[in-house]
């Protein structure tokens, strides 16, 4: 059988994993999947066909270098969720030349979501 891709699950590293979790449900609308450890070190939170994992920060390793570009459908209305949550952007919802439309937004650690949708 022939190599297959089949998923990719971007990993942010996180210094404070229960804070991460609540920022990506109830900031972002993301569901808590799973978690792993006792107490918990690793997480996943999903959204519609997108899920993420978080990793909490071990010794020596940085959190928030993270960055990811989600296509969507409704961002619209997403973008008004979104910041009536209060959720950090660094971009705000605009019409790119390249044919989206598109923002960005920060998690409490600095790793980036850019949200778009093709025109």
């Amino acid at each position: 059988m022939a190599p297959y891709l089949l998923n990719a699950f971007p990993v942010f590293t996180v210094s404070d994993l229960n804070r991460a979790l609540h920022f990506y449900r109830d900031q972002l609308g993301f569901i808590v999947h799973w978690q792993w450890g006792s107490p918990a070190v690793r997480a996943g939170v999903m959204r519609d066909g997108i899920e993420l994992h978080l990793h909490l920060a071990e010794p020596g390793e940085t959190p928030g270098h993270g960055t990811i570009y989600v296509h969507m459908t409704g961002i619209e209305p997403y973008y008004a969720q979104c910041q009536e949550a209060g959720t950090t952007m660094t971009r705000p919802l605009e019409t790119r030349p390249w044919g989206v439309v598109d923002f960005a937004v920060q998690d409490p650690d600095g790793n980036r979501i850019g949200f778009a949708q093709r025109l």
